[in-house]
């Protein structure tokens, strides 16, 4: 006969284990208990803890007796007791009302929070949370990791200690891998610490650890990286091995040593920080002392490039800071990208710091990202403050060139500008009187333009600009006006020791005034859909419904004119230091679908309950630019027509923006010369994803190689990016990535990844190819080992 006995217990019931007392040691199922009296019918029980807080747990039982005037209560046959969603099992339950110890037998088992405990037998005081289980296992669900033991010992806390103990995440009886160890010692949400350790492939012993540590918390943890290993060409065998340094919640450190059996030790060293949110950090060295050197501009590696690498020592220091002071408009940032020699980033763009992934990690923190492989390095720090219609910035840059010296160019005769230190100030747009639509803007600039070799000097700039803006109902019209006046206060080559033959630089100064005038309207009409409306109904919630479309012509008509002014004088540091004169016409049409949408989603209301509710969108699904532009001052030029024809017409613009489908996107801008008669220029990109099959992504840039009056680009660009990852081969799938420029043979690359995938670890073995080398590594990621 089933009965229902409600207790007070006054306890947080945990399943645990420990020793009792001596006093009150119940010596489990088979001790001697007084003559008994059996209950027909139920009875509470009262207890206080030693937290005074009282908690009612509800028992179940096939039976249930209780002994020695109610001092000791025992159930037999499916017991149950509960409290919420906590429950504790067994087929025999004893509770000693005088010690608020509960003894377990046969198919123990327990749910506390997250965590799921079986045991033969176990042992409870309710009132310390400690206690034993025999032949037990825990389930810890953040970590997904069992740990099982011969004897668990539970101590006050969330601290376990075991004896033969188990570790793994697989739910395998057998796991694909597991640690076991001697004696362990575990703390919930913290780490295992394993004596005496082995690891073990399908319960077979391949390593030994007299000293290990498993992370079994779901947070940032101190430990080891998946190490990564496989073997190059170019640097012969390799394993990575970093380690992880959890220093708090604001702070990591990662070290992790290369080892390239062609080329030595590589050591690396990364930090980071973020102890609020407007301040964040990033910072990493990499350090390696090369068997290898390149002597001889044809040799092993990126032959006819005419440099040369004599240096041994090699090295690459990177990072960035920002912050903002005492939650004020005051920001700092600041960048460091230095660099030993001109090949190291491209050497080694693919390893654990290399450019791909410390580009990755920076953009996540700081929305920007390091120059690319071959350009100059940069390296700068700016102090900033904003106001409402105002800012200044104090800044300092240093542009590095990594060709000069190591048996290159000296760098003596290195004309890399540096602006050490400049001055900037903006008045934002706005306008003058509130009552008058005349609106006003300006920047300012003063900084010193340092080089070792050419012209140095000052440089002061003020931009004036006022606009006038005319809306009506027909369209918009918008005039504007300014001017660009540059003070130079330099330093001629006699005088800063540099010899050689330069172009004069002694101009002070110009003026160069500008004009422009756009005019724009737009034509829309809205298409509704006869659909019915989307219901705030829970059995709706994540369904999106498109309820109008609207189509927009939106054309536009712009007149630019800048005067002349001889610049030839005038230092030139940048391209900032030459402007030409134009007086253009562009004129442009744009073709806009924008889809309104209506989604459901489950919100909170103003009782801080879930309810569904209807939001509306809207998206541009299609974006088609048309533009071209003529130069009438071009079209009367007098100038070098010997050399140059009169090209007044602009190449025409086609771009189209395409996201019909939230899983489909693709982009095109090309440029095509009325004069050559084909496309100049040309940008693309798409990306197509559907998460259950996988997803391929692209995209082809090209330049051709021009010269023109007003514009030159000696050098071809032309290069094609392709990605490729799918997952709909069971546990195996497949990534791809290509990249390729048509112009520079050696900057080529294809990568190739096989993947298992299993409930608890990863298997990736990767192929990758470029004209430099040829490598093949293999990546082992245990599910609940490393970050």
């Amino acid at each position: 006969m089933s009965r229902r006995l409600c207790c007070f217990l006054a306890a947080f019931f945990l399943v645990a284990a420990g020793r009792l007392p001596a006093s009150a040691m119940p010596g489990g199922e088979d001790a001697q208990v007084p003559a008994q009296s059996s209950s027909p019918t139920s009875s509470q029980l009262l207890m206080e803890t030693e937290d005074e807080v009282l908690v009612r747990w509800d028992l179940t039982a096939d039976s249930v007796t209780s002994l020695n005037d109610e001092e000791i209560l025992e159930a037999k046959g499916n017991v149950v007791l509960k409290r919420g969603n906590e429950y504790l099992k067994a087929d025999f339950a004893r509770y000693y009302m005088s010690s608020k110890w509960v003894y377990l037998k046969g198919r123990v088992s327990a749910l506390s929070g997250k965590n799921e405990i079986s045991a033969e037998e176990a042992e409870f005081d309710l009132r310390s949370r400690t206690g034993w289980l025999k032949r037990g296992r825990i389930f810890m669900a953040g970590p997904h990791a069992y740990i099982s033991g011969e004897h668990i010992e539970k101590y006050w806390g969330d601290v376990y200690s075991f004896k033969q103990a188990k570790i793994t995440t697989c739910d395998d009886e057998i796991p694909a891998w597991s640690f076991t160890a001697g004696e362990a010692v575990v703390e919930i949400d913290g780490y295992a610490r394993l004596t005496r350790s082995t690891f073990q492939v399908k319960d077979t012993p391949v390593g030994y650890s007299p000293y290990f540590i498993f992370p079994v918390k779901t947070s940032r943890q101190t430990g080891f990286l998946m190490p990564e290993m496989g073997s190059s060409s170019s640097k012969g065998a390799f394993l990575n091995v970093p380690f992880f340094w959890a220093i708090d919640e604001s702070n990591d450190l990662t070290v992790n040593e290369l080892f390239m059996d062609k080329r030595g030790f590589m050591h690396g060293l990364q930090y980071r920080t973020r102890p609020t949110t407007d301040t964040a950090g990033w910072f990493r060295a990499d350090f390696l002392a090369d068997k290898k050197r390149k002597t001889d501009a044809d040799s092993w590696q990126y032959q006819g490039d005419g440099l040369v690498r004599t240096n041994e020592d090699r090295y690459w220091l990177r990072g960035m800071f920002d912050t903002r002071f005492n939650s004020s408009n005051w920001r700092l940032k600041a960048d460091i990208d230095y660099v030993s020699d001109q090949y190291f980033i491209s050497e080694f763009k693919n390893h654990f710091g290399g450019l791909r992934r410390s580009n990755l990690e920076v953009l996540d923190f700081f929305r920007r990202e390091f120059r690319e492989k071959d350009e100059d390095r940069a390296s700068g720090v700016m102090l900033s403050h904003d106001w409402e219609r105002g800012s200044v910035a104090l800044s300092s840059f240093y542009n590095q060139n990594p060709r000069l010296g190591n048996g290159n160019l000296s760098p003596g005769l290195d004309e890399t500008v540096q602006q050490v230190p400049e001055v900037d100030a903006f008045l934002h747009k706005g306008r003058i009187i509130p009552s008058l639509p005349l609106e006003a803007e300006a920047s300012a600039q003063a900084a010193y333009m340092y080089r070792r070799s050419g012209t140095r000097g000052a440089r002061y700039e003020v931009v004036p600009r006022l606009s006038l803006p005319i809306n009506t109902r027909y369209g918009s019209l918008i005039a504007g006006a300014g001017v660009y006046h540059t003070i130079y206060d330099t330093e001629l080559p006699s005088r800063t020791g540099d010899t050689r033959d330069l172009p004069r630089q002694d101009k002070d100064s110009r003026t160069i005034p500008e004009f422009s005038l756009a005019a724009f309207t737009e034509l829309a009409r809205v298409y509704y859909f006869d659909s019915p409306a989307l219901s705030p109904h829970k059995d709706n919630v994540g369904i999106t419904q498109i309820s109008a479309l609207r189509h927009s012509l939106q054309p536009r008509l712009e007149l630019r004119q800048r005067a002349y002014e001889d610049q030839s004088r005038n230092p030139r540091y940048s391209a900032a230091d030459r402007l030409f004169p134009e007086t253009e016409i562009v004129y442009s049409v744009s073709s806009v679908f924008t889809a309104k949408s209506d989604t459901v989603a489950m919100e909170k209301d103003e009782k801080g309950e879930m309810r569904p509710v209807v939001r509306t969108g809207y998206v541009d699904k299609i974006r088609l630019r048309l533009e071209q532009g003529y130069d009438f001052r071009e079209a009367n030029r007098s100038e070098e027509l010997q050399s140059y024809n009169r090209r007044p017409f602009s190449d025409f613009l086609a771009e189209l923006d395409f996201n019909i489908a939230g899983n489909l996107y693709f982009n095109t801008k090309s440029y095509i010369s009325p004069y050559e008669g084909e496309m100049v220029r040309h940008q693309s990109g798409l990306a197509l994803e559907y998460p259950e099959y996988g997803k391929i992504y692209g995209g082809y840039d090209m330049r051709r190689a021009i010269d023109e009056y007003k514009r030159s680009e000696p050098q071809n660009l032309n290069y094609l990016r392709l990605g490729l990852e799918t997952a709909t081969f069971s546990r195996f799938s497949f990534a791809a990535w290509y990249y390729k420029d048509f112009r520079d043979k050696d900057n080529t690359q294809t990568d190739l990844d096989l993947i298992f995938n299993h409930q608890c670890f990863q298997l990736i073995g990767r192929v990758r190819v470029d004209p430099q080398e040829e490598s093949y590594m293999l990546m082992i990621r245990l599910a609940g080992l490393g970050n």
